[in-house]
């Protein structure tokens, strides 16, 4: 062996032993992946986890088996044809092996894949009619057979080959077979599957988010199969070159030494080291492990001692805190505490529940308790509602949410009461009150009233800010969300719960889309506003609350959903404004419609010219 070839199979080797350091440090972190999975219950995370430890194992092997290989052959341990043969045995297990498994791995994945579609839906009426009817998890003894069967079927491959039954050309044309069908195969599944469960949405957040993670792993793994294929093509056209390369029996150049070397090193780290980091990763694990059985469960609560007791149809899980405040009055607080007055406050049923007055057996304050009435919830959806209304409580002088529980039918949360209801009401009912600015609010408009209208839209303004200034998104604001204390200060309520708001939107028939909201949110899918709502949103919402504000007029009233949709997404229209109103109030008003959200002005510029405008009036 000259010198060129031999630093040629010098280069090869390093690299190799580079690859080799890796794969032994992935099939370390898979351990304790493989670890969580064989805790769990479900079988085809452990298939996944197993084999991905077994595709490290064999690729570092191979890699060290190829320097061991390159010493002897530089020593000349060997005779040429044991050689050739060993480097041949090398080079097409290194490539054929880690595709036979990845083949396990991927089916584990997909399988796991059409568990999560199946088991993550809610049953939502006639949604599902004719697509739960079938059910994945009854077919995984049938599976396991034909993986094992399959898995039975490449070992005999293998053995073949390295028993010289079978040609290296031969085995890499059914590896080019198997690559060539698979994405196929796979991605029409996965879009039939989409398109088929496309009506029915996702029990929870946390169950979508983990869907999408592993679509997301099943669309890149698929997508490198490509560059995998090509791998392929090239290594039957010229498998004699690469195998006299590996055993350093070819002499090329430094250029093409270093161009063959990216060509086989580059296709193991796009095609199985990154994909593999990406199945190991915390984030991926923990939306593979998802417990779908704990998910679907529906129970029946009892509470005692500020905290739940689940009884579950399958199995008990950790008790779940209902106190969110440590104030001793709601710590050991129980639903059987609550005299609730059987009178609705000021909200009728929507959906998202019934506002009642309620006190506390042992303290006369009074509360608001909102009753929302579910026949079903999931346990993770409680534990999603019960982590927003801590990111709710968190917010700086926000609305709080002094306590939460719920029984086999409905969930409560408890809050403070307003006694002077909300801004809906106070534009258009001016009875039930003592407090003569409330009364003025719907009285003739002097300058006098104007200037407290002004007001309140300082107040709502700085208050919008306020959430803002902590990311804090509303998305559907309107003036029925904007109450006033005993004081008269307003508060802003209702935003965030997003996961229980959708869902109430699948089950109740909640809807919070109407007249006072921006077009860019009404351009989301189903009866609730969702991600697609920013700041400038809110800007949009306010315009049209000070609309009510000075005219006393509801936009968009009583305007089904789809109307309103087309009037202001589509057609750009906007409620009439009044001529007599303040031409300075209006060219506000308007300037906060904008289509555009770029255009809409900022807290300043509307503090400002409320300011001139207040000033304009004394």
């Amino acid at each position: 062996m000259d010198d060129t070839i031999k630093e040629s199979a010098y280069l090869l080797s390093i690299a190799y032993l580079l690859l080799g350091l890796i794969f032994i440090l992935l099939a370390l972190y898979s351990i304790p992946c493989l670890w969580k999975a064989w805790k769990c219950k479900q079988f085809f995370p452990k298939i996944f986890y197993l084999f991905i430890l077994a595709i490290c194992c064999d690729q570092a092997t191979y890699q060290v088996l190829y320097l061991y290989e390159v010493i002897t052959a530089i020593k000349q341990e060997k005779d040429e044809n044991s050689q050739t043969e060993s480097f041949r045995i090398i080079f097409f297990q290194t490539i054929y092996v880690p595709d036979a498994i990845f083949f396990v791995i991927y089916f584990s994945l997909f399988w796991q894949f059409l568990i999560m579609m199946h088991h993550g839906r809610i049953k939502t009426g006639s949604i599902l009619v004719g697509k739960r009817n079938w059910n994945p998890q009854q077919a995984n003894s049938k599976v396991r057979i034909i993986l094992y069967l399959y898995i039975i079927g490449q070992a005999t491959v293998i053995w073949l080959f390295m028993a010289q039954g079978l040609s290296p050309k031969a085995i890499m044309i059914c590896d080019i077979a198997v690559n060539a069908s698979v994405p196929i195969i796979v991605i029409i599944m996965v879009l039939y599957l989409n398109i088929k469960f496309s009506g029915s949405p996702f029990v929870s957040n946390r169950y979508e988010k983990s869907n999408n993670k592993i679509q997301q792993l099943l669309w890149i793994w698929i997508l490198l199969r490509i560059p995998q294929l090509a791998v392929n093509v090239v290594i039957v056209v010229y498998n004699d070159e690469l195998i006299a390369l590996m055993g350093g029996k070819l002499k090329v150049t430094f250029i093409e030494q270093l161009f063959l070397i990216l060509f086989i090193v580059g296709d193991i780290i796009i095609v199985q080291i990154i994909p593999v980091m990406m199945a190991m990763s915390n984030s991926f694990v923990s939306a593979l492990l998802l417990d779908h059985n704990r998910m679907n469960q529906l129970f029946s609560v009892e509470t005692f001692s500020g905290e739940m007791n689940v009884q579950e149809q399958t199995q008990r899980q950790a008790p779940l805190k209902n106190n969110l405040r440590d104030d001793s009055l709601f710590k050991d607080l129980k639903l059987k505490d609550l005299e609730i007055n059987d009178r609705q406050f000021f909200r009728k049923y929507n959906g998202f529940g019934e506002i009642k007055v309620a006190t506390i057996k042992r303290d006369a304050k009074k509360y608001a308790v909102r009753i929302i009435q579910f026949k079903e919830l999931s346990s993770f959806l409680i534990d999603e509602t019960k982590q927003e209304i801590e990111q709710i409580n968190n917010i700086k002088k926000g609305y709080k949410i002094l306590w939460f529980d719920f029984n086999e039918s409905s969930m409560y949360l408890l809050s403070k009461f307003y006694p002077n209801s909300n801004l809906n009401n106070f534009i258009h009912k001016n009875t039930g009150t003592d407090n003569q600015q409330i009364k003025d609010i719907t009285s003739s408009y002097t300058n006098k009233q104007l200037l407290i209208r002004v007001n309140i839209a300082s107040d709502l303004i700085k208050a919008i800010q306020n959430l803002h200034d902590q990311n804090v998104v509303h998305g559907h604001l309107n003036s029925s969300n904007v109450l006033f204390n005993d004081k008269f200060k307003l508060k802003i309520v209702d935003y965030g719960l997003r996961a229980i708001k959708k869902y109430a939107s699948l089950v109740n028939g909640y809807a919070n889309k109407n007249g006072f909201i921006a077009p860019e949110c009404l351009s989301d899918k189903g009866s609730v506003v969702s991600h697609s709502a920013i700041k400038e949103s809110d800007i949009y919402s306010f315009g049209m609350i000070l609309y009510q504000l000075f005219t006393e007029t509801i936009p968009f009233y009583n305007m089904p959903q789809k109307e309103i949709i087309q009037l202001v997404q589509e057609q750009q229209s906007r409620p009439k404004i009044p001529a007599s109103l303040n031409s300075n109030i209006a060219t506000l008003i308007r300037c906060c419609w904008q289509q555009d959200p770029v255009k809409r002005p900022n807290y300043n510029q509307i503090l400002s010219t409320l300011k001139q405008i207040s000033d304009s009036l004394e």
